[in-house]
């Protein structure tokens, strides 16, 4: 009877899978825990995996590096730092009204829910794609009327507080800041 030996003999000590990283687990886990930041940014706004398609990966770690180094603040103005760091990033040539579009709608959104002032909507503009969106924190809080012209914001990103009256409401912008 004849033994057959494998040809290559695994040495003691040596990995199992070589190509394989040893410290594996940790990137498991560091991608877990990314993944809450990946959703917050991309799910109210798909319009920017059209920056770096398919899944936004590079983008996304661009963004993440600028946001360790400025811990912006994650509460409705996450999005608009979010549009400020895409306008001055290597993508800010890429960047087009629906980007800016979907990123105001999504700090709109986030204010009508979190918000706990007396406001009834929220009045946000931007001056690099000139464009003001309005939201209401409940369907109907504010009357179906002609959008009024409004001053222009003298920021790159402002906001106004609205009360039940409407865009009649509207004081002055106000600056959001960095």
């Amino acid at each position: 009877m004849r033994s057959y030996r494998p040809k290559a003999a695994r040495i003691a000590g040596e990995p199992l899978f070589p190509d394989y990283p040893n410290n594996a687990r940790s990137f498991i886990v560091l991608d877990a825990g990314l993944l809450p930041y990946w959703h917050m940014l991309f799910d109210p706004c798909p319009a920017l995996l059209k920056l770096d398609p398919p899944e936004g990966l590079a983008l996304f770690r661009r963004f993440m590096v600028w946001a360790y180094q400025r811990q912006p603040v994650q509460d409705w103005t996450f999005h608009i730092s979010v549009c400020r760091w895409l306008l001055q990033s290597e993508y800010a040539r890429q960047v087009g009204a629906e980007q800016i579009e979907s990123l105001l709608c999504a700090a709109a959104a986030r204010w009508a829910s979190h918000d706990g002032s007396s406001a009834q909507g929220i009045l946000l503009a931007s001056s690099a794609y000139p464009m003001t969106l309005v939201e209401w924190k409940h369907e109907g809080a504010g009357p179906a009327e002609a959008i009024q012209v409004l001053p222009p914001a003298r920021f790159d990103f402002a906001w106004s507080p609205l009360s039940g009256a409407g865009l009649g409401g509207f004081r002055r912008w106000l600056r959001i800041p960095e």
